[in-house]
Parts: structure tokens; sequence; C-alpha cells
């Protein structure tokens, strides 16, 4: 198994990677803020279901063979280009359409809200995005080595994930009590409004990326 001395590297790694700012705290933090925090929850369980889904992948070495297949990598690029640019357009709407209405509280929450989407989003974003992929192939190796790599791997991609859920349920919590607290029409435009920029400008840096 894994020696201490490498756990421990790793879950510094990992922590860092988790609090840096991305596509995955933007989003839980968006959804929170428009739908509360049971939206911005089920966003981060649809990141994890991603991530989940990685640790099954490189247990099985299928992550080996998409970095290994041009073809294969350049169809999950381009998936997860398109994907992020259609969400980056979808927040841009919101943000030019959204009616300025003066409201001195968030508008209440219905209890019967799909929570699909966000469920949805958080999974795709996470999966169709190879750079995620690529941050495993390049680190994993260097913990995970030997006959039992596969488990190593899938037991570090957990902890990842672990420090992610609980990273971004802090941020859906925060961005929640935020909302309810400063509501404000023309800030959440603002906020669709950069939110949508940014994954814009995360789908052209995907798409432009090389293996």
């Amino acid at each position: 198994m894994i020696e201490p001395a490498a756990l421990l590297a790793w879950s510094a790694l990992a922590l860092a990677v988790t609090l840096s700012p991305g596509a995955d705290t933007l989003l839980v933090a968006s959804h929170a803020a428009r739908g509360g925090v049971r939206s911005g929850l089920t966003a981060v369980a649809g990141i994890q279901c991603g991530a989940a889904s990685y640790a099954v992948l490189f247990g099985f070495g299928a992550l080996s063979v998409l970095a290994a297949t041009p073809v294969m990598f350049a169809v999950v690029k381009i998936a997860g280009a398109i994907y992020l640019a259609f969400l980056g357009m979808q927040f841009l709407w919101g943000a030019f359409t959204r009616k300025e209405v003066a409201q001195a509280e968030a508008p209440k929450l219905t209890v019967n809200g799909s929570l699909l989407q966000p469920l949805l989003q958080g999974f795709l974003s996470n999966i169709l995005n190879p750079k995620v992929a690529l941050f495993y192939l390049a680190a994993l190796p260097q913990f995970a080595s030997g006959p039992q790599a596969p488990l190593i791997g899938a037991m570090l991609i957990a902890i990842h994930a672990l420090f992610g859920a609980v990273w971004l349920s802090i941020v859906a919590s925060a961005a929640s009590q935020a909302r309810a607290i400063t509501w404000n029409i023309t800030l959440v435009r603002w906020l669709e409004g950069a939110i949508g920029a940014f994954f814009l400008g995360v789908a052209g840096r995907l798409a432009l990326t090389q293996r």
C-alpha cells in the first residue's frame, strides 16, 4: 500500500487543487445563489459522481487509453469545450434577460423545483473536462505504482473527491446565506454574466489544450 509520507503529500496536493478557484466552485456558488443550498448541494453531488467515474476509469486503465489515443482525447476535449461554452451562454442569457425588478428579499424557493439541472451540470462539467483526467494521469503515477496501483489510485481520487465535497458544500452554504441576506437582482445579473464569461473562457482554453 501507499507510504504515509506519500499519502500526506498527495493530500496536500489534492487540498491545494481543491481550494483553487475553478469551474466547479463557480458552478456550485451560482446554483446555491439562485436556487438555495439544496440546489448548490445537488450540483456538488453531480460533481462527486464525476469524481467517482474518474476513480472507476483509472482503476480499469481507461484514463491511460484516453491520453494515449489522440482521436478519443480530441473527441472528449471538443465535447467538453462545447458543453462548457453552452453553460457559459446559458449564464450570459440569464444575465441579459433577467428582469430588473427591485426586491428587498430573495424570492422564495419552490419546494418542487427540479434538481435535475444542477445534478447534470455538475456531473457533465466534471466528466467532460479532460484536464481533470490529465491531472490524475500526471500526478497519480508518482504516488500509485506496482500491482496495487489501480486500487491505490482510486483511493487517492476518493481523497481528492472528499476534500472537494467538503469545500464545495461550504461554498454552497455560504452562497445560499449570502443570497438570503444580500439579494439584489442587479448583483445576480452581474454574477451570472461573470460566470458565463468565465465558462466561455474555460471552454476556449480547453479547446486549445494539447496533450
